[in-house]
């Protein structure tokens, strides 16, 4: 039978999608050239935080909608995602000045974000151990962290217990157009004709795009993040940022001191591959070990990669594309996307059924202003993970 709409990608991104479409009741086909969360993508290797703070304003509907469905994902999902409300925090050290601060109360308060200001002795309360170099700080108690593998495959087995289909081991080569329609795409079994194709396919979606002679502001980008061996519960608490640093820190389930930042792996093969980056791991320790001077008790057990697709404005392009019917986009989330995921396939079940968001993606459209910065640089100095 063939589908109604056929999804790509099996990241997080591409299942939630999948999950939602399949609860609506869509006969719906996710599409993987590899497995779900595929080694060396997004979703097998991100920080896995989950944050409404610090982020560009036009993700913020998206980013509330999500921090709500968090709470009760696991029951939905009918998994373990290894979800922890921890909450996160941002740091400030003497450098901070005292507008920075006060700006940054005022851009919480203007989205409606609760927070609380923290000073020296609450920080060493809610962070055991933190170096005394950090005076103050904001909590934010919504969010924590997740358990991205986890979830990825959760969003996948609940769509297929609500009737999804799925490919894994399928390279989707093209997308077919005829007169202005996507039609299906051509993969490596063959063409698969359906009413619609979603486009999730992360850091590979450009690509895809192109086979539509359209061009994409996206870029793949191999981070690098560390695990240490399990350690003492010294990291219960919140989340850890710090102002203007590449650093996120959190413990896991398993006890792993986990860092991510958006630190570089070294350049594989291919532009989609990342190998060990020595001088990438000696800095984020340094960064980590300013921060908890006793993380230099704990060795790292292991580094892992991922390629991220980063738009060149850092925040995704979500959406239908003009002149092009049949077709609808999700890529360029540039390392923080796993927060969204829950509201991202919302929409985008929403869109594919010709019905009107119930969340906002305004600015979030492909027909939008594109600053051309350098995406990776100013991204990755506030990233929280």
């Amino acid at each position: 039978m063939l589908p109604e709409i056929v999804v790509i990608g099996g990241g997080v991104i591409g299942s939630s999608i999948t999950y939602h479409l399949a609860r609506d009741g869509v006969k719906v086909m996710q599409l993987e050239k590899g497995s779900i969360a595929n080694q060396g993508a997004a979703s097998r290797a991100s920080a896995g935080g989950v944050r409404l703070n610090n982020r560009d304003v036009r993700e913020f509907p998206l980013a509330k909608a999500s921090i709500t469905r968090w709470k009760s994902l696991e029951e939905e999902l009918d998994a373990d995602l290894e979800y922890s409300p921890t909450g996160q925090i941002m740091l400030y050290d003497h450098s901070t000045s005292l507008e920075e601060l006060k700006n940054q109360e005022k851009k919480n308060d203007a989205h409606k974000i609760q927070y609380e200001i923290v000073n020296h002795n609450r920080l060493q309360h809610l962070i055991p151990g933190l170096s005394s170099e950090f005076l103050s700080g904001i909590y934010y108690p919504s969010g924590g962290h997740a358990n991205v593998l986890l979830t990825t495959v959760a969003f996948s087995e609940a769509a297929r217990r609500l009737g999804a289909t799925f490919k894994k081991g399928v390279e989707v080569y093209s997308i077919i157009k005829k007169s202005g329609k996507v039609t299906g795409v051509q993969t490596s079994e063959g063409n698969i004709h359906c009413g619609l194709v979603i486009n999730a396919a992360g850091a590979w979606a450009p690509a895809l795009h192109n086979t539509l002679s359209l061009s994409l502001p996206i870029k793949p980008y191999c981070h690098q993040m560390s695990a240490t061996f399990a350690a003492p519960p010294i990291l219960k608490g919140p989340v850890i940022s710090v102002h203007g640093q590449r650093i996120s820190l959190k413990q896991t389930i398993d006890g792993r001191i986990r860092a991510g930042g958006g630190y570089a792996a070294k350049k594989g093969p291919d532009r989609y591959t990342g190998i060990f980056n020595e001088e990438s791991l000696f800095r984020q320790r340094k960064t980590a070990e300013s921060i908890i001077p006793s993380m230099k008790d704990y060795q790292v057990d292991f580094v892992y990669h991922g390629v991220e697709g980063h738009c060149v404005d850092d925040i995704p392009i979500l959406g239908a594309m003009p002149n092009v019917s049949g077709y609808l986009l999700a890529a360029g989330f540039s390392g923080h996307g796993f927060t969204l995921s829950p509201a991202v396939g919302q929409v985008l079940a929403e869109m594919a059924q010709s019905k009107t968001p119930s969340i906002s993606i305004k600015g979030l459209t492909v027909d939008r202003h594109f600053d051309h910065v350098p995406s990776i640089k100013k991204h990755i100095h506030n990233s929280p993970g």
